[in-house]
Protein backbone atom coordinates (compact mmCIF):
# COMPACT_ATOMS: atom_id res chain seq x y z
CA UNK A 1 0.00 0.00 0.00
CA UNK A 2 1.71 3.22 -0.94
CA UNK A 3 1.39 6.31 1.59
CA UNK A 4 0.17 9.14 0.48
CA UNK A 5 0.14 11.00 3.38
CA UNK A 6 2.97 13.23 2.31
CA UNK A 7 0.99 14.19 -0.99
CA UNK A 8 -2.03 15.13 1.20
CA UNK A 9 -0.42 17.61 3.05
CA UNK A 10 0.89 19.68 0.17
CA UNK A 11 -0.51 22.75 -1.37
CA UNK A 12 0.42 21.71 -5.01
CA UNK A 13 1.19 18.13 -5.87
CA UNK A 14 3.51 16.97 -9.14
CA UNK A 15 2.70 13.58 -10.54
CA UNK A 16 4.95 12.15 -13.26
CA UNK A 17 3.50 9.76 -15.38
CA UNK A 18 5.75 7.82 -17.88
CA UNK A 19 5.43 5.24 -20.89
CA UNK A 20 8.04 3.73 -23.12
CA UNK A 21 5.32 5.29 -25.96
CA UNK A 22 2.10 7.17 -25.44
CA UNK A 23 0.07 4.10 -23.92
CA UNK A 24 0.21 5.79 -20.21
CA UNK A 25 -1.43 9.05 -21.64
CA UNK A 26 -4.89 7.19 -20.89
CA UNK A 27 -3.33 7.32 -17.14
CA UNK A 28 -2.83 10.98 -17.30
CA UNK A 29 -6.01 11.39 -18.40
CA UNK A 30 -7.57 9.71 -15.65
CA UNK A 31 -5.45 11.13 -12.90
CA UNK A 32 -6.20 14.71 -14.60
CA UNK A 33 -10.31 13.46 -14.48
CA UNK A 34 -10.20 12.40 -11.13
CA UNK A 35 -8.70 15.29 -9.45
CA UNK A 36 -10.84 17.40 -10.57
CA UNK A 37 -14.09 15.02 -9.79
CA UNK A 38 -12.66 13.75 -6.72
CA UNK A 39 -11.82 17.43 -5.07
CA UNK A 40 -9.15 16.00 -2.53
CA UNK A 41 -6.26 18.02 -3.69
CA UNK A 42 -5.88 21.89 -4.13
CA UNK A 43 -3.62 21.66 -6.95
CA UNK A 44 -1.74 19.20 -8.91
CA UNK A 45 0.59 19.29 -11.87
CA UNK A 46 0.32 16.12 -14.46
CA UNK A 47 3.21 15.54 -16.50
CA UNK A 48 2.98 12.98 -18.88
CA UNK A 49 7.09 12.21 -19.77
CA UNK A 50 7.46 9.75 -22.62
CA UNK A 51 10.55 7.24 -21.74
CA UNK A 52 11.63 6.40 -25.55
CA UNK A 53 14.61 7.41 -26.24
CA UNK A 54 14.42 7.40 -30.28
CA UNK A 55 11.99 6.42 -33.08
CA UNK A 56 12.24 3.32 -33.91
CA UNK A 57 14.19 2.24 -30.93
CA UNK A 58 11.80 1.17 -28.47
CA UNK A 59 12.79 -0.54 -25.78
CA UNK A 60 11.61 -3.80 -26.74
CA UNK A 61 13.76 -3.41 -30.38
CA UNK A 62 16.99 -3.31 -27.66
CA UNK A 63 18.83 -6.77 -27.78
CA UNK A 64 19.69 -6.78 -24.03
CA UNK A 65 17.88 -6.27 -20.63
CA UNK A 66 20.78 -4.69 -19.24
CA UNK A 67 20.37 -1.82 -22.28
CA UNK A 68 16.71 -1.61 -21.50
CA UNK A 69 17.30 -0.87 -17.32
CA UNK A 70 20.17 1.63 -18.52
CA UNK A 71 17.99 3.67 -20.88
CA UNK A 72 15.05 3.36 -18.26
CA UNK A 73 17.26 4.46 -15.89
CA UNK A 74 18.75 7.53 -17.40
CA UNK A 75 14.91 8.61 -17.98
CA UNK A 76 13.92 8.94 -14.54
CA UNK A 77 16.82 10.44 -13.51
CA UNK A 78 16.56 13.46 -16.31
CA UNK A 79 12.58 13.17 -16.01
CA UNK A 80 13.27 13.87 -12.40
CA UNK A 81 15.59 16.13 -12.91
CA UNK A 82 13.75 18.72 -15.02
CA UNK A 83 10.20 18.18 -13.08
CA UNK A 84 11.08 17.55 -9.28
CA UNK A 85 7.77 15.29 -9.05
CA UNK A 86 6.34 14.01 -5.85
CA UNK A 87 5.09 10.59 -6.92
CA UNK A 88 5.84 8.78 -10.28
CA UNK A 89 3.74 6.18 -11.84
CA UNK A 90 5.08 4.12 -14.51
CA UNK A 91 2.32 3.60 -16.52
CA UNK A 92 3.89 1.22 -18.63
CA UNK A 93 4.22 -3.13 -17.88
CA UNK A 94 7.62 -3.12 -20.14
CA UNK A 95 8.84 -0.73 -17.78
CA UNK A 96 7.73 -1.80 -14.49
CA UNK A 97 8.88 -5.49 -14.80
CA UNK A 98 12.51 -3.34 -15.47
CA UNK A 99 12.04 -0.87 -12.38
CA UNK A 100 13.83 -2.78 -9.56
CA UNK A 101 17.05 -3.64 -11.83
CA UNK A 102 17.91 -0.14 -12.37
CA UNK A 103 20.38 2.28 -10.52
CA UNK A 104 17.51 4.99 -9.77
CA UNK A 105 15.56 2.39 -7.56
CA UNK A 106 17.81 2.09 -5.35
CA UNK A 107 17.93 5.52 -4.66
CA UNK A 108 14.64 7.16 -5.29
CA UNK A 109 13.15 9.37 -2.74
CA UNK A 110 9.63 9.16 -3.94
CA UNK A 111 7.44 6.95 -4.32
CA UNK A 112 7.47 5.22 -7.80
CA UNK A 113 4.39 2.88 -8.27
CA UNK A 114 3.95 0.47 -11.27
CA UNK A 115 1.18 -0.40 -13.00
CA UNK A 116 1.49 -4.92 -12.94
CA UNK A 117 0.18 -5.14 -9.50
CA UNK A 118 -3.14 -3.58 -11.21
CA UNK A 119 -3.50 -6.04 -13.40
CA UNK A 120 -2.89 -9.13 -11.92
CA UNK A 121 -5.07 -7.95 -8.39
CA UNK A 122 -7.92 -7.50 -11.30
CA UNK A 123 -7.12 -10.56 -13.49
CA UNK A 124 -7.06 -13.07 -9.88
CA UNK A 125 -10.61 -11.23 -8.54
CA UNK A 126 -12.17 -12.39 -11.83
CA UNK A 127 -10.45 -15.93 -11.99
CA UNK A 128 -11.83 -16.28 -8.31
CA UNK A 129 -15.31 -15.04 -9.25
CA UNK A 130 -15.11 -17.80 -11.47
CA UNK A 131 -12.76 -21.18 -10.71
CA UNK A 132 -13.40 -22.48 -14.21
CA UNK A 133 -11.94 -19.37 -15.97
CA UNK A 134 -8.40 -19.19 -17.30
CA UNK A 135 -5.94 -16.19 -17.46
CA UNK A 136 -4.89 -14.59 -21.28
CA UNK A 137 -1.90 -12.55 -20.48
CA UNK A 138 -1.21 -10.24 -23.70
CA UNK A 139 1.80 -7.95 -23.60
CA UNK A 140 4.79 -7.10 -25.24
CA UNK A 141 7.51 -9.50 -25.29
CA UNK A 142 9.82 -7.84 -22.52
CA UNK A 143 6.64 -7.86 -20.09
CA UNK A 144 5.75 -11.54 -21.16
CA UNK A 145 9.22 -12.70 -20.92
CA UNK A 146 9.62 -11.19 -17.45
CA UNK A 147 6.95 -13.32 -16.28
CA UNK A 148 5.55 -10.94 -13.70
CA UNK A 149 2.46 -11.18 -14.19
CA UNK A 150 1.82 -15.14 -14.11
CA UNK A 151 4.30 -14.96 -10.98
CA UNK A 152 1.57 -13.08 -9.63
CA UNK A 153 -1.03 -14.83 -10.18
CA UNK A 154 0.74 -18.25 -8.84
CA UNK A 155 1.34 -15.77 -5.57
CA UNK A 156 -2.32 -15.63 -4.91
CA UNK A 157 -3.11 -18.91 -5.57
CA UNK A 158 -4.18 -19.33 -9.37
CA UNK A 159 -2.81 -22.68 -10.64
CA UNK A 160 -0.35 -22.60 -13.73
CA UNK A 161 -2.31 -24.75 -15.59
CA UNK A 162 -5.02 -21.71 -15.67
CA UNK A 163 -2.43 -19.08 -17.35
CA UNK A 164 -1.87 -18.50 -20.74
CA UNK A 165 0.74 -16.18 -21.87
CA UNK A 166 1.08 -14.53 -25.43
CA UNK A 167 3.82 -12.39 -26.80
CA UNK A 168 2.50 -9.53 -29.06
CA UNK A 169 5.36 -8.41 -30.98
CA UNK A 170 5.48 -4.80 -32.53
CA UNK A 171 1.85 -4.26 -31.69
CA UNK A 172 1.85 -1.30 -29.23
CA UNK A 173 3.64 0.40 -32.01
CA UNK A 174 0.65 -0.32 -34.66
CA UNK A 175 -2.04 1.01 -32.28
CA UNK A 176 -0.10 3.96 -31.58
CA UNK A 177 -0.22 4.73 -35.10
CA UNK A 178 -3.74 3.70 -35.92
CA UNK A 179 -5.74 1.88 -32.66
CA UNK A 180 -8.83 1.35 -34.69
CA UNK A 181 -6.93 0.17 -37.64
CA UNK A 182 -7.20 -2.83 -39.75
CA UNK A 183 -3.43 -3.88 -39.04
CA UNK A 184 -4.48 -3.77 -35.46
CA UNK A 185 -7.13 -5.92 -36.25
CA UNK A 186 -5.26 -8.33 -37.92
CA UNK A 187 -2.32 -8.68 -35.43
CA UNK A 188 -4.99 -9.15 -32.44
CA UNK A 189 -6.57 -11.59 -34.10
CA UNK A 190 -3.25 -13.56 -35.36
CA UNK A 191 -2.36 -12.93 -31.60
CA UNK A 192 -5.35 -14.33 -29.70
CA UNK A 193 -6.00 -17.31 -32.19
CA UNK A 194 -1.97 -18.13 -31.27
CA UNK A 195 -2.63 -17.96 -27.81
CA UNK A 196 -6.02 -20.58 -27.73
CA UNK A 197 -4.93 -22.85 -30.31
CA UNK A 198 -3.47 -24.84 -27.39
CA UNK A 199 -6.89 -24.66 -25.06
CA UNK A 200 -8.01 -28.15 -24.57
CA UNK A 201 -11.08 -26.98 -22.70
CA UNK A 202 -13.10 -24.69 -25.33
CA UNK A 203 -15.96 -24.10 -22.38
CA UNK A 204 -13.73 -22.30 -20.04
CA UNK A 205 -14.41 -18.44 -19.86
CA UNK A 206 -11.03 -16.48 -20.72
CA UNK A 207 -9.94 -13.34 -18.89
CA UNK A 208 -7.73 -11.37 -21.10
CA UNK A 209 -5.23 -9.10 -19.32
CA UNK A 210 -4.56 -5.99 -21.53
CA UNK A 211 -1.01 -6.17 -19.98
CA UNK A 212 0.36 -2.82 -21.95
CA UNK A 213 -1.05 0.57 -21.47
CA UNK A 214 -1.21 0.65 -25.23
CA UNK A 215 -3.83 -1.79 -25.77
CA UNK A 216 -6.87 -0.24 -23.71
CA UNK A 217 -7.20 2.41 -26.59
CA UNK A 218 -8.20 -0.94 -29.12
CA UNK A 219 -9.95 -2.69 -26.16
CA UNK A 220 -13.19 -3.30 -28.23
CA UNK A 221 -11.02 -5.23 -31.15
CA UNK A 222 -9.99 -7.07 -28.50
CA UNK A 223 -13.13 -7.79 -27.18
CA UNK A 224 -14.74 -8.72 -31.00
CA UNK A 225 -11.83 -11.01 -31.45
CA UNK A 226 -12.02 -12.57 -28.14
CA UNK A 227 -16.13 -13.21 -29.13
CA UNK A 228 -14.64 -15.33 -32.63
CA UNK A 229 -12.09 -16.97 -30.85
CA UNK A 230 -13.24 -17.97 -27.92
CA UNK A 231 -16.08 -20.22 -28.34
CA UNK A 232 -17.50 -18.91 -24.69
CA UNK A 233 -18.53 -15.32 -22.83
CA UNK A 234 -14.82 -13.36 -22.36
CA UNK A 235 -14.18 -10.76 -20.13
CA UNK A 236 -11.18 -8.05 -21.12
CA UNK A 237 -9.14 -6.59 -18.32
CA UNK A 238 -7.95 -3.02 -18.65
CA UNK A 239 -5.30 -2.44 -15.85
CA UNK A 240 -5.08 1.25 -16.66
CA UNK A 241 -8.28 2.03 -15.16
CA UNK A 242 -7.42 0.98 -11.41
CA UNK A 243 -3.41 2.44 -11.98
CA UNK A 244 -4.48 5.80 -10.17
CA UNK A 245 -6.85 4.14 -7.46
CA UNK A 246 -4.82 4.50 -4.37
CA UNK A 247 -4.21 8.86 -5.24
CA UNK A 248 -8.30 8.71 -4.61
CA UNK A 249 -9.73 7.19 -1.45
CA UNK A 250 -13.23 7.61 -1.77
CA UNK A 251 -14.00 8.35 2.04
CA UNK A 252 -11.54 11.60 1.24
CA UNK A 253 -13.50 12.98 -1.66
CA UNK A 254 -14.52 16.63 -1.08
CA UNK A 255 -11.53 17.79 0.56
CA UNK A 256 -11.22 20.71 -0.36
CA UNK A 257 -13.52 23.11 -2.40
CA UNK A 258 -12.19 22.85 -5.83
CA UNK A 259 -8.99 21.39 -7.30
CA UNK A 260 -7.13 23.42 -10.00
CA UNK A 261 -5.27 20.79 -12.44
CA UNK A 262 -2.63 21.17 -15.32
CA UNK A 263 -1.68 18.89 -17.55
CA UNK A 264 1.85 18.96 -19.68
CA UNK A 265 3.19 16.26 -22.03
CA UNK A 266 7.19 16.35 -22.76
CA UNK A 267 9.12 13.90 -25.12
CA UNK A 268 12.31 13.63 -26.05
CA UNK A 269 11.20 11.59 -29.72
CA UNK A 270 8.93 14.18 -32.24
CA UNK A 271 4.70 13.12 -31.52
CA UNK A 272 3.51 12.83 -35.19
CA UNK A 273 0.23 14.86 -36.38
CA UNK A 274 -0.77 10.93 -36.85
CA UNK A 275 -0.21 9.73 -33.51
CA UNK A 276 -1.87 13.05 -32.41
CA UNK A 277 -5.18 12.64 -34.33
CA UNK A 278 -5.30 8.77 -33.95
CA UNK A 279 -5.05 9.06 -29.77
CA UNK A 280 -6.12 13.03 -29.13
CA UNK A 281 -9.87 11.75 -29.52
CA UNK A 282 -9.61 8.72 -27.49
CA UNK A 283 -8.20 10.92 -24.71
CA UNK A 284 -11.24 13.53 -25.34
CA UNK A 285 -13.58 11.74 -23.54
CA UNK A 286 -12.01 11.71 -20.73
CA UNK A 287 -9.60 14.53 -20.44
CA UNK A 288 -9.84 17.71 -22.75
CA UNK A 289 -7.22 18.91 -20.65
CA UNK A 290 -4.51 15.92 -21.74
CA UNK A 291 -6.08 15.79 -25.24
CA UNK A 292 -4.95 19.15 -25.29
CA UNK A 293 -1.65 18.76 -24.14
CA UNK A 294 -0.67 16.17 -26.78
CA UNK A 295 -1.42 18.27 -29.55
CA UNK A 296 0.77 21.24 -27.27
CA UNK A 297 3.56 18.31 -26.22
CA UNK A 298 6.99 19.63 -25.82
CA UNK A 299 9.91 18.23 -27.86
CA UNK A 300 12.43 17.66 -25.32
CA UNK A 301 15.85 16.34 -27.08
CA UNK A 302 17.65 16.92 -23.18
CA UNK A 303 14.79 15.49 -21.05
CA UNK A 304 17.42 12.42 -19.95
CA UNK A 305 21.05 11.13 -21.96
CA UNK A 306 21.29 8.99 -24.48
CA UNK A 307 23.89 6.93 -26.21
CA UNK A 308 23.14 4.25 -28.28
CA UNK A 309 25.59 0.89 -27.50
CA UNK A 310 26.99 -0.57 -30.83
CA UNK A 311 25.49 -3.92 -31.62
Amino acid sequence: MVDISALLAKDTVTILVTDSGLGGLAVAADVEHRVRSSRIYPRVKVIFANALAEKNYGYNSMTTREEKIRVFSAALSGMSSWYRPDIILIACNTLSVLYAETDFARTAAIPVVGIVSMGVDLMAERLRANPTAVALIMGTPTTITAGKHREGLLALGIAPERIITQACRNLESEIQSDPQGGTVRSMVDTYVAEALAARTDTTQQVVVGLCCTHYGYSRAIFESTMTVHAGVSSVVIDPNSRMADFLFPPKLAGSVPASACSVGVVSRTVVTPEEMDALGGLLEGVSPATAAALRAFVHKRDLFEFTPRPH
